[in-house]
């Protein structure tokens, strides 16, 4: 009888050690991805609260026209460009305003610039388009005009 004692002891306590084992192998990995998430997400509001500052027009057309600036670089001007600076004044008459020439250097410097992609130059190109429905001939010349002296 004390025999039987002693086993279904070292029966309880197995179980109890068994039992905790899988406790920490199945709960708490659970409870720390929860932790990992909660911090992800608190990251990337943060992130998207430290956006880019925008820039001036003048700064990002000098962005555009370092040779030295990589893709991102002028993907993030593009962006900010079609974003903020995206509307063209109105045409005076049948000329086109002065601020039109300050576009027609971004896009041909794009155009020429040695990190640029197809998908860059055809962004800036619909969104110019898209905003600027009067300027669409003008744009378009002046696209044509760039990829040529490629």
């Amino acid at each position: 009888m004390t025999m039987d004692i002693g086993l279904i002891i070292k029966s309880v306590v197995g179980l109890i050690v068994v039992l905790a084992v899988l406790i920490i192998v199945f709960i708490l990995p659970i409870q720390t991805k929860k932790k990992k998430d909660q911090e992800r997400s608190t990251k990337s509001e943060e992130e998207k609260g430290k956006m880019d500052p925008v820039l001036s027009f003048d700064e990002l057309r000098l962005i555009i026209r370092k040779r030295s600036s990589t893709t991102e670089e002028l993907n993030k001007a593009v962006d900010q460009i079609v974003h903020h600076y995206g509307k063209i004044q109105p045409k005076l008459g049948i000329r086109s305003h002065p601020e039109f020439d300050k576009y027609v250097d971004v896009i041909v410097h794009l155009v020429r610039h040695k990190n640029t992609n197809k998908d860059l130059i055809l962004k800036l190109d619909r969104e110019l388009t898209r905003k600027n429905p009067d300027y669409k001939a003008e744009l378009n010349d002046t696209l044509t005009k760039a990829l040529n002296s490629r």
